[in-house]
């Protein structure tokens, strides 16, 4: 149930009825994220991006070669983690769309980890 404000001045209740299943369902989302844009910016900053340069660093041993030593694939990634969450914080940063920006490092994150997740079973 709703409540609308009528011509006149008065408060109503009424129902609103929603069509489109999914696709409304991620307009509501797409609304909420534009009508929010600084709260969603700084969780798209901040642990977003760690979430999503953590992510990146446990996948890295399964695609990066050991090298000579057989280490790289274990020392690589964690000298290289500022990089990693460096590159997600500017994108979340400085994306004009934030709607695409919460898409592409929502689904970043959640491929990595489950690919991870994977390889430990």
């Amino acid at each position: 149930m709703v409540w609308e404000w009528r011509v006149g001045g008065s408060l109503e209740a009424g129902r609103t009825e929603r069509t489109g299943g999914r696709g409304a369902a991620l307009g509501d989302a797409a609304g909420w994220i534009r009508a929010r844009p600084t709260l969603v910016r700084g969780l798209l900053a901040g642990p977003g991006a760690i979430l999503a340069g953590l992510a990146t660093m446990a996948m890295m041993p399964l695609w990066l070669p050991p090298g000579a030593a057989g280490v790289n694939d274990m020392a690589l990634p964690i000298v290289l983690t500022p990089l990693l969450w460096a590159v997600p914080f500017f994108y979340a940063v400085l994306a004009r769309d934030l709607v695409r920006a919460t898409v592409v490092l929502s689904a970043v994150t959640v491929v990595q980890t489950a690919v991870v997740l994977l390889s430990l079973a």
